[in-house]
């Protein structure tokens, strides 16, 4: 079976980049890319991805957070569940 790309609606952009970018883009061949777009368009889908993780790990440590007092009481975990009970939270 032969595994095909889905090919989204690509757009075109015009930006500036320093004379090293230039250079390592120049040599898309060494790093295995096609060509110098679909490099630039793997580092952005990567950077994407760590933005919205860290993101998403933001979010949780600020959610923790509120919650936490609800789960403490007098300086101790306070148990809610019957689990919570049995592993000496």
């Amino acid at each position: 079976m032969q595994a095909y790309k889905i090919m989204r609606k690509l757009t075109q952009k015009k930006f500036s980049i320093s004379v090293e970018q230039k250079r390592f883009l120049e040599n898309y061949r060494k790093w295995g890319y096609s060509d110098r777009s679909s490099i630039v368009r793997d580092a952005l889908n990567s950077f994407i991805k760590e933005l919205e993780a860290a993101e998403r790990k933001t979010i949780m440590k600020k959610k923790a957070h509120e919650l936490s007092s609800d789960y403490k009481e007098n300086g101790r975990l306070t148990a809610f569940s019957k689990v919570d009970k049995k592993e000496g939270r």
